[in-house]
C-alpha cells in the first residue's frame, strides 16, 4: 500500500514538474513579444518624430532657380529679362562677329523658391564670377568706362526703377527674392568662340547647385 501512495505521488510530482517546463517558454515567449512591442512602439514614436522634422527641414530649405532665357548674341545692345535693352560692352567690345574680353552676356533667372535664394559662386566657361554689388548700370543707352561689371565680375538686373536707370542687387552676398525674374549680366573675362556651347553653374549658400548651357552667338528671345 505504501509503495503505491509513493508511486501516486511521484507520478503527480513528475505531471507538475512536466506542466511548468511546458508553460515556462510560453511565458517567455509571451514576455519577449511584449517587449518587442513596446520597444516598436517607442521606435515608431520616435522615428515618426524624427521624420517630420526632417521633412519640415527639407521643404524650408528646397531651392529652385529656373533658367528662363539668356542672350549672347554680339550686337550693340543685349535683351534684359523685360525685354528692354543695356549695350553689349563696357569699353572695349564691339559686335565684330566675335564675343571678346569685355563684352557681355545676359542670362535670365526666376527664383521659385519659397525663400531667398543666396548666390554663393558662378562658373561660367570655367571661369569664376565674382558679385559687384552695383547701385546701378546706368542708362539703357550710354555705359562708360567704369561703369560694372567688369571682366569676370556679374551684376545681378532687377527691372527700372522709374526711369531709364536700372535697379540693381546691391546685397552682399548677393540675394534673389521669392519669385523675382532678375537678369545675370557677365562681363566676360576670356574671349569666347561664336556658336560655342558654355556652361554656366550657380551654387547658392546653401549648397544646392543649378546649371545650364548657353550658346554664344544666340539668343533665347
Amino acid at each position: 500500500m505504501k509503495s503505491l501512495i509513493d508511486n501516486v505521488i511521484h507520478a503527480y510530482s513528475n505531471s507538475k514538474n512536466i506542466q511548468r517546463r511546458e508553460v515556462a517558454p510560453v511565458i517567455a515567449t509571451l514576455l519577449i513579444v511584449a517587449i518587442v512591442v513596446v520597444g516598436g512602439s517607442m521606435m515608431f514614436v520616435f522615428a515618426q518624430g524624427y521624420y517630420s522634422s526632417t521633412q519640415t527641414s527639407i521643404s524650408h530649405s528646397a531651392e529652385f532657380i529656373k533658367f528662363i532665357g539668356y542672350d549672347g548674341r554680339d550686337v550693340d545692345k543685349l535683351n534684359l529679362h523685360d525685354g528692354n535693352e543695356i549695350l553689349a560692352n563696357n569699353c572695349c567690345g564691339i559686335a565684330d562677329g566675335e564675343k571678346n574680353f569685355d563684352e557681355r552676356i545676359a542670362i535670365y533667372l526666376q527664383n521659385n523658391s519659397i525663400e531667398p535664394i543666396v548666390i554663393s559662386e558662378i562658373l561660367f566657361a570655367g571661369d569664376v564670377y565674382s558679385f559687384a554689388p552695383a547701385t546701378k548700370i546706368g542708362e539703357w543707352n550710354k555705359i562708360v568706362p567704369g561703369h560694372k561689371p567688369h571682366p569676370n565680375e556679374y551684376i545681378i538686373v532687377k527691372g527700372p526703377n522709374g526711369g531709364i536707370t536700372y535697379d540693381t542687387v546691391q546685397d552682399y552676398p548677393p540675394k534673389i527674392q521669392s519669385g523675382d525674374l532678375v537678369t545675370l549680366l557677365l562681363d566676360l573675362g576670356q574671349k569666347t568662340g561664336m556658336s560655342h556651347d558654355y556652361q554656366i553653374k550657380i551654387t547658392t549658400l546653401q549648397g544646392n547647385v543649378f546649371v545650364s548651357t548657353i550658346v554664344i552667338g544666340q539668343s533665347t528671345n
